[in-house]
């Protein structure tokens, strides 16, 4: 037997009365979203119409041309690299891999994950690192003894007190590749700030151990590293 509004008040008031309240609650939080919203494209229009016709080409340009000039920059990686005779890694930032080819001939394609855009460090010297962009080349190549300065904004941005040595041997893991840009190829090490797995140091890509190890010999000083 099905129960009608009324016997269902009578039978369950309290439970009733919490769910009229959880709707109303719903509804006002909608009411307030739209409310909100209405005012911040009013707030725009008003922003964009006292502007004048050159300044608001001018915003314009400037956000399509940012947006051409990485579409463009990514597309020219893609392209220098497929042409390269040499043996070179490429990183695919969309797919999240990484590829060690030579002229259009993937060798080995290997999963990774790169560190998201952040600003780090403190005003004023913040700066913003950014997954890299188009043709780096390595700097070094380094295996687990390798003493790493662990740049003070890490810990920070980890949480973790600053020690007075910051070079900690093994902090970027069993194998990784300094590029001349000061981005790094690491894997996750076992020691360190960078050892907690759900963490990607920013403006650079992590790299499964194995798979670095597997291409170690064939990296070189000097190897071209294209990124898009």
């Amino acid at each position: 037997m099905t129960l009608g509004w009324r016997e269902l008040r009578r039978a369950y008031p309290r439970i009733v009365t919490g769910m009229l309240m959880g709707i109303a609650a719903l509804l006002l939080a909608d009411l307030v979203l739209v409310y909100k919203r209405v005012q911040y494209g009013r707030e725009f229009a008003r922003m964009r119409a006292s502007m004048t016709q050159i300044e608001q080409r001018r915003v314009d340009a400037i956000a399509t041309a940012e947006e051409n000039r990485l579409a463009i920059a990514a597309e020219l990686a893609r392209r220098e690299a497929l042409g390269d005779t040499e043996l070179h890694l490429a990183v695919d930032s969309e797919s999240g891999v990484l590829y060690l080819e030579r002229q259009g001939a993937r060798l080995r394609e290997m999963p990774v994950r790169l560190g998201a855009a952040a600003t780090v460090g403190t005003p004023p010297d913040a700066v913003l690192l950014a997954p890299p962009l188009g043709k780096r080349s390595v700097a070094r190549v380094v295996d687990g003894s390798y003493r790493w300065a662990v740049p003070e904004w890490v810990y920070s941005d980890r949480g973790w007190p600053v020690p007075g040595d910051r070079r900690v041997p093994g902090a970027l893991g069993p194998a990784a590749i300094l590029l001349d840009s000061g981005a790094v190829l690491y894997s996750r090490p076992a020691v360190g700030p960078l050892s907690d797995a759900s963490y990607v140091l920013p403006g650079s890509v992590r790299v499964d151990a194995p798979d670095l190890e597997a291409i170690r010999e064939s990296l070189q000083p000097g190897m071209a590293v294209y990124f898009h």
